[in-house]
């Protein structure tokens, strides 16, 4: 009984033993199995994860290039917008100079608009500004060059101003009739009329005239000194009177 007990327990040990290294390399297939598994699993998901890093680094790459063009157009639209302010600047400056140069004449014209107008105002208000006679010969009305000195001198003072103007008025003694007297005193005016408008360029329309005859002597012609007086023009340089004096008269 004892012996079949030992033979037994040796079977049972063997049966377990064989048991135990079954169950080992089965083990040993499981864990393999599932690690080889996990491997597979752990390519996967890294192919993956590359797979995703690389589009990621793409779309990084693609969202660099068109923020390099976008940082190209605003650095190109900021130039071409200094350069346009840079223009536009020098355009108001220009359109400022313009204007002041259109303010100048704006205001120069009518300073001179003011001085017609007191002109104007003042066309009848004149003062004598010089007051010269060239005297003729009995029954002539040739002018003697001796008096030449004294046209010249009344042709300077109309050619430098010029709102100046002449009265040339003809006169005779009252030898004569009075019609004869009239004529003689308008010869001599002309005389001296074309002197100053020929000779010595002064404007026609500076020069007024008039023939008196005998009818306004400068003097009595009861003695030859006062005769030889009353055969002359007498020349007499007008200027338009300013409204300070026009004032200071009233």
């Amino acid at each position: 009984m004892r012996r079949f007990l030992i033979v037994l327990l040796i079977s049972a040990t063997a049966s377990l033993s064989t048991a135990c290294m079954a169950t080992r390399k089965f083990t040993r297939n499981e864990v393999k199995t599932s690690s080889d598994q996990l491997n597979t699993r752990i390519d996967s998901t890294k192919d993956e994860l590359n797979g995703e890093i690389k589009e990621t680094r793409d779309n990084v790459d693609r969202v660099n290039t068109r923020v390099t063009g976008v940082d190209g157009r605003v650095t190109d639209l900021d130039s071409r917008t200094t350069q346009g302010l840079t223009t536009l600047k020098g355009d108001v400056s220009n359109v400022d100079q313009k204007a002041g140069q259109a303010q100048s004449a704006a205001n120069r014209v009518a300073g001179d608009v003011v001085i017609l107008d007191q002109k104007f105002q003042n066309r009848n208000q004149f003062s004598v500004a010089g007051e010269k006679a060239v005297q003729f010969k009995f029954n002539s009305a040739k002018l003697e060059p001796t008096y030449k000195a004294i046209l010249d001198e009344i042709a300077e003072m109309l050619t430098q101003n010029a709102d100046a103007i002449v009265v040339l008025e003809g006169r005779t003694d009252s030898t004569g009739d009075q019609d004869y007297n009239v004529k003689l005193g308008e010869r001599r005016v002309e005389a001296v009329r074309h002197y100053l408008a020929v000779d010595k360029n002064v404007p026609v329309y500076k020069i007024h005239e008039i023939s008196f005859g005998a009818a306004r002597p400068v003097a009595a012609n009861n003695s030859r000194d006062g005769r030889e007086k009353n055969r002359a023009v007498t020349m007499m340089v007008l200027l338009p009177r300013t409204p300070g004096e026009v004032a200071a008269s009233k």
